[in-house]
């Protein structure tokens, strides 16, 4: 099954950007178009009320008491027959006077009766052609009649539109035009800001090839991050790369005496069985040593950004040895608080402090005590009441493969998986006399995240 063809971060932002682009640009043309045809409007509405005031001006009364106009409005539009542009003056008994453009048609009259007196009203009617016409209308008294005449003009909507509709073409031949614009812009944006992506995929591609090296600096704040976080796993991998490499040389050199040993011994006449079983123990001894350092680092790498609670796994540890010990009145301690944590593989930390643990065990004579302490890093304290060391055999138990007693059980290599392990999560291991008058065994790592440890109130004092 062919794998998924992977989702593009420029595709997605493009998309992104172009969906609120169009938002973004059709609400502005919704609104734009509303207050045009508003301000459209009121523009005609004025001229309306100018048409009004021009008929209200030559309106005036016949000697019999009718009405007539002193001279023609001014406007053609009203003399041609249903040109658009019309007026009427009306009474109480109806339509009185009328632009020579309504012919024989009449207007509705539709002002407002709780309108005040000589206030404009505008509205919509239908005209003699069947046409929408936007409409003023006014109640005008005159000073010789005793009740007011009702002025109306009227106008075709159809001008109103046509500047609507070239509006309208004008806003999207624009909007189009700025979209587009827009859109290329936001492209040009969007691979530039992904152009130091490119530099990152081409890096790693080229330390793909070269097998070795590092990321370059130099990359933004938002990348900065991630450069870090692969330059240490670079790192990390380049470490496990050379240890691998120092396993395979220290290997094939520690191998190289006892077999020329054994090449020796089997040539000769009579080969001593007992130093032949001893050099094979020896290169047993080393292999053991190697495949154990091996499965630690494989197992270490595997744990970058674990957290493991502390106390549970002395618990567990401690169950396994009161059982091993459980003919000697020994007394397992466990002081770790409960919130202390171990930035790294379970089985790590178990090995690391079984192995102390177990030591301790063998020599106490009665109490054995672990404690944590977190003030720059996590600190492992395993401590026991036996004998300890004297001065002389500390400088000696730092050197790898040392026996401590070479009458106790083992090959010496409990102290080597614990130096081992805790250096590859950046810590190390100390030697000292105990408080309780023994051996104390301190574990140090160095600060990690999120991990906050108290110390309890009974930990002995760490120098």
């Amino acid at each position: 099954m062919a794998d998924p063809v992977p989702a593009s971060l420029r595709r997605r932002l493009i998309l992104a950007a172009l969906l609120w682009l169009v938002l973004a640009l059709a609400a502005s043309g919704a609104v734009l178009r509303v207050a045009f045809e508003d301000s459209i409007e009121r523009t005609f509405q004025l001229r309306l009320m100018t048409a009004v005031r021009a008929l209200a001006a030559v309106l005036e009364e016949n000697p019999d008491g009718g009405l007539k106009l002193a001279r023609p409005v001014g406007d053609p539009r009203f003399e041609q027959p249903l040109a658009g542009w019309y007026w009427q003056v009306a009474d109480r008994n109806g339509v009185v006077l009328r632009s020579r453009s309504l012919w024989d048609a009449t207007l509705p009259v539709s002002v407002d009766p709780a309108a005040e007196p000589g206030s404009a009203v505008f509205g919509r009617v239908t005209g003699p052609r069947g046409e929408s016409l936007l409409t003023a209308e006014r109640e005008l008294s005159l000073p010789e009649r005793e009740h007011p005449v009702h002025v109306m003009v009227a106008a075709d909507r159809h001008d109103v539109d046509r500047e609507l509709r070239s509006f309208d073409r004008l806003l999207a031949v624009s909007f189009v035009l700025l979209g587009a614009g827009l859109v290329v812009a936001m492209t040009v944006q969007v691979g530039y800001g992904l152009k130091p992506l490119k530099r990152l995929t081409h890096e790693l591609e080229t330390l793909r090839r070269r097998a070795g090296g590092r990321l370059s600096g130099g990359y933004p704040a938002e990348i900065a991050p991630l450069a870090q976080a692969m330059n240490a796993v670079l790192d990390h991998d380049a470490e496990l790369v050379e240890r691998a490499r120092t396993h395979v040389g220290n290997l094939a050199h520690g191998l190289k005496t006892p077999l020329s040993v054994m090449r020796a011994e089997l040539s000769a006449p009579g080969a001593d069985h007992a130093v032949l079983a001893e050099q094979v123990d020896r290169m047993a001894r080393m292999v053991e040593h190697h495949l154990t350092r091996a499965r630690t680092e494989a197992s270490s790498a595997r744990a970058l950004g674990a957290k493991v609670p502390v106390a549970p796994v002395i618990d567990e540890i401690s169950g396994v040895l009161k059982h091993l010990h459980r003919h000697r009145p020994l007394i397992l301690e466990n002081h770790c608080a409960a919130d202390a944590v171990f930035a790294g593989d379970r089985d790590d930390l178990a090995e690391m402090v079984g192995n102390l643990m177990d030591n301790a065990c063998k020599w106490a004579k009665t109490r054995v005590r672990v404690t944590t302490l977190d003030s720059t890093g996590l600190v492992l304290s395993v401590e026991d009441d036996g004998p300890g060391l004297p001065e002389a055999d500390y400088a000696k138990a730092k050197r790898r493969g040392t026996r401590l007693d070479e009458n106790a059980p083992g090959h010496g290599l409990g102290l080597d998986i614990v130096r081992d392990l805790s250096e590859l999560y950046g810590g190390h291991l100390e030697l000292d006399r105990s408080p309780l008058g023994g051996l104390m065994a301190r574990l140090i790592f160095p600060p990690s995240p999120n991990a906050v440890v108290q110390i309890p109130k009974n930990h002995p004092q760490i120098r």
